[in-house]
């Protein structure tokens, strides 16, 4: 798998390229903006991970176009920044997952698989933070049919899939989903995903 680290911090690149390189990984290295950027355009790469405050440069300005221009590209957030307002901000962006710098380097391991086989990625840390404040912790009730429903969602089915195995019309499924939607105050499945996973909806 081929990942490109945007990051400024040498030594903390010395670190990642280590413990990915031991994983059979080729690392590509960004220290800035622009050079992300040439790396971008020359090479296709798996994964991206990013550094938020990269050098002079807030990545939440790269990483929209990053997403338009390189649709199918895991973007990783490896950070220091650990307040809720920051993280819920890069979650709004899309991103794939969120890491802090100070978590075992296991989180990152775990980020990697996880976002490569198409989910979302929250570290406990992450997760820690988000449920922090009651307002964010909302108490969703659901239905046999909505959790049945909402696993297919989480385990990437389509709704032709979650249909045939609970045995019900898609037309049915679209309602339960409508439902989920409105239940977690989310406006997508990328939005009802991530809520699901911070309120402990999936395992």
């Amino acid at each position: 798998m081929k990942i490109i680290i945007a990051e400024d911090h040498h030594l903390i690149v010395d670190g990642l390229k280590t413990l990915l390189e031991s994983q059979g990984h080729s690392i590509l290295h960004a220290p800035d903006a622009e050079s992300l950027g040439q790396l971008l355009r020359g090479h296709s790469a798996d994964i991206l991970i990013q550094d938020i405050r990269f050098g002079k440069t807030d990545a939440r300005t790269l990483i929209p176009t990053i997403r338009e221009h390189h649709p199918d590209l895991k973007i990783l957030a490896l950070t220091s920044l650990d307040d809720q307002a920051t993280i819920q901000s890069v979650l709004a962006i899309d991103v794939h997952g969120y890491v802090i710098k100070s978590e075992p380097t296991n989180s990152i391991l775990e980020a990697i698989d996880a976002i490569q086989s198409g989910k979302i990625y929250l570290s406990k840390e992450v997760q820690t933070i988000l449920l922090g404040r009651n307002d964010y912790l909302p108490e969703v009730r659901l239905s046999e049919r909505e959790k049945e429903v909402l696993k297919g969602v989480l385990d990437e089915k389509s709704t032709k899939e979650i249909a045939e195995s609970i045995f019900v019309s898609e037309k049915t499924v679209e309602h339960y989903r409508a439902s989920l939607f409105v239940k977690f105050d989310v406006k997508n499945v990328s939005g009802l995903v991530k809520k699901a996973i911070l309120l402990g909806f999936y395992s």
